[in-house]
C-alpha cells in the first residue's frame, strides 16, 4: 500500500448507506518502536448513523472516541480528530478490511482482523493517572442538569464547590475539538477534572459539562458549529445565574483549544461573563491555525521550497471552500470536487519541479486526486464552514475584561508564538490591560511536559495530566481578578 505525503487526507464525512452489517470489533497491529501495538475498532449503529470508539491496549487507552464513520458500499472511512488521521479500508463483506491507517501526515498499511467481544484484551478495572482526582474529597460534587432552550437539548454536568462559605467565585469549563466529555478525557487523562479539583480546592466554583450528544448530555453534536457549542455555554451561564452560592459578578469562562476560541465569543455576546481564561486558543483564527497544522508543523524538515510549494497547493484547496461560501467558485468545478482537485492539482503539478514532486507526491496523479478530494470533503460540514470563516479577531477587540491567554512552547496544533503574539496586538490596540499571556515551557497542546510533543501515543502514556506549575499560575491569576 502507497504512503502519500498529504497532510489533509483522512477528515471524512458521515454520510452512511450500506446494507450488510460492518458493526463489531476490528483489530490490526501499528509497528511503534520495534514492536507491535494493537490498534481496535468498535463500529456500531443507531438507525442509519454509524459510529466507533477506539482502544490502543498496549498504551493502556480504551473507550477514545473517532470523530465520523463513513461506510459506503465496501469501504469503511474512520476519522480521528484525536490524532489528525483516521483508518480508511475495503471491507470483503465478512471478517477483514485492508486499508491505511493515518496519523497526521504519516499513513501505513494496517489490516483489521473482526474479533469477537471474548477475544478483546480487558478493560482495566481502574483507569487512573496519577493526577486524576481520588476521594475523599474536601469539596462538595454535584450532579446537575439544565436546558438550551434556544437549540432545546439537555446538558448534563458536574458542578463543585468548596465545603464551606457561600457566594463564590465560579468558571465554566469548555472543551477542545471533536466530542467530549465533562472531563475533556483523552485515555486515562482527565485534564477538566485536574483543573476543577485544583481550582475547587482554592475557593472557586467550577462547572464542567458533557459536550452535546455525549454523556449525558443530548443534543446533535457533528451538525453542530462553534456558534452552537456557544449557545450550550450561555444556557451554563444562565444555569448559574439561578444558583444562590454563586457570586453572579463573578462568572469566568476556562476554554481549551476550540473552547479557547468559543470564550471570547460568548464573552463579545454576554455581559454576565466576568473574565476568560484562554488554554491553546487559536487565536490567529482557523485558516492560519489550520495551515500551521498541516504545512509548517509537518512540512517542517522539507526545504523552504519543498514547504512553499505544498503549502500553495493546500491553500489552493482551501481556498475552493473559502471561494464556494462567497459564491465565487465556478458552478462547473463548484458542483464536484473531484473536478477541481483534478483540475487543481494537475496546474499545480506542472509548475514544480520533479525534485519536488519526488519529494512531496507518491502515487499515481489519480490516487492522490481521490485521496484529497475524499479528505476536503469533510469541508461540508457546517463546522468547518464556521471555523474557517469566524474572525475571532473582532471578538476579542469587543473585550475589556481581563484575559489570561496561556499556550504550550512545544505545541503543534496551536502556534504557541503566533497566537500569543496577536493576542498582545489586539488588546494593545483596543487598550484593554486587563490581559496576560504566557508561555509555558517544554508543553504540548494538552500541558504536558514532553518529548514527542505533537505525538498521540505520547499523550496518552504519560504520567502528567496538566502541569503543575501551570494549575497554580492560573488559579493565582483568578484568584486575583475576583477578590
Amino acid at each position: 500500500m502507497k504512503s502519500f505525503l498529504i497532510a489533509f487526507i483522512f477528515l471524512f464525512s458521515g454520510i452512511i448507506s450500506i446494507a450488510q452489517d460492518i458493526t463489531g470489533n476490528w483489530q490490526g497491529l501499528i509497528p511503534a518502536g520495534g514492536k507491535n501495538l494493537r490498534l481496535i475498532f468498535h463500529v456500531t449503529k443507531s438507525g442509519e448513523t454509524y459510529s466507533a470508539k477506539f482502544d490502543s491496549p498496549d498504551q493502556n487507552a480504551f473507550g477514545l472516541s473517532c470523530s465520523s464513520v463513513t461506510v459506503l458500499n465496501d469501504s469503511l472511512l474512520i476519522g480521528i480528530e484525536l490524532v489528525k488521521g483516521g483508518y480508511k479500508g475495503k471491507w470483503n463483506g465478512k471478517d477483514m478490511i485492508t486499508g491505511v491507517y493515518s496519523q497526521g501526515p504519516g499513513s501505513m498499511a494496517i489490516d483489521l482482523k473482526r474479533v469477537s467481544d471474548a477475544e478483546l484484551p480487558k478493560t482495566p478495572a481502574t483507569q487512573i493517572k496519577p493526577q486524576t482526582p481520588k476521594p475523599p474529597f474536601s469539596y462538595i460534587i454535584e450532579e446537575v442538569g439544565y436546558e438550551n432552550t434556544v437549540q432545546k437539548n439537555h446538558l448534563a454536568g458536574t458542578f463543585t464547590k468548596p465545603m464551606n462559605g457561600n457566594k463564590f467565585p465560579v468558571v465554566l469549563m469548555i472543551t477542545g475539538s471533536g466530542p467530549q466529555d465533562r472531563d475533556e478525557s483523552i485515555g486515562m487523562h482527565k485534564p477538566f477534572w485536574v483543573i476543577a479539583d485544583y481550582l475547587t480546592k482554592q475557593g472557586i466554583a467550577v462547572l464542567r459539562v458533557d459536550d452535546r450528544g455525549m454523556g449525558k448530555s443530548t443534543g446533535d453534536f457533528r451538525g453542530s458549529t462553534s456558534a452552537d457549542f456557544a449557545t450550550d455555554v450561555m444556557a451554563g451561564i444562565n444555569y448559574l445565574k439561578t444558583r444562590s452560592d454563586i457570586d453572579t459578578t463573578k462568572i469566568g469562562l476556562i476554554g481549551h483549544s476550540e473552547g479557547g476560541m468559543i470564550a471570547p465569543y460568548v464573552a463579545a455576546r454576554s455581559k454576565d461573563v466576568a473574565f476568560i481564561v484562554m488554554l491553546a486558543g487559536p487565536a490567529i483564527g482557523g485558516i492560519q491555525t489550520m495551515y500551521f497544522q498541516a504545512v509548517e508543523k509537518p512540512m517542517a524538515n522539507l526545504s523552504e521550497h519543498d514547504r512553499n510549494a505544498y503549502g500553495q497547493l493546500y491553500n489552493k484547496m482551501l481556498g475552493r471552500k473559502l471561494d464556494d461560501e462567497r459564491g465565487k467558485l465556478d458552478v462547473d468545478q463548484g458542483k464536484d470536487i473531484t473536478v477541481y482537485t483534478r483540475n487543481a492539482f494537475m496546474n499545480w503539478k506542472k509548475k514544480q519541479p520533479d525534485s519536488t514532486l519526488k519529494v512531496l507526491i507518491h502515487g499515481t496523479d489519480e490516487e492522490v486526486i481521490k485521496l484529497m478530494s475524499d479528505g476536503f470533503r469533510d469541508f461540508e460540514r457546517p463546522w468547518w464552514r464556521f471555523f474557517l470563516t469566524y474572525d475571532i479577531a473582532k471578538d476579542l477587540q469587543k473585550l475589556k475584561i481581563p484575559v489570561f491567554a496561556l499556550n504550550g512552547e512545544k505545541d503543534e496544533q496551536v502556534d504557541s508564538k503566533a497566537n500569543l503574539a496577536a493576542i498582545k496586538t489586539i488588546f494593545t490596540k483596543n487598550k484593554n490591560t486587563r490581559y496576560r499571556t504566557y508561555e509555558v515551557p517544554g508543553v504540548n497542546h494538552l500541558f504536558q511536559h514532553c518529548k514527542a510533543c505533537g505525538s498521540v501515543s505520547e499523550y496518552l502514556t504519560l504520567d502528567e495530566t496538566f502541569d503543575t506549575a501551570t494549575l497554580t499560575i492560573i488559579g493565582n491569576w483568578i484568584k486575583e481578578q475576583v477578590k
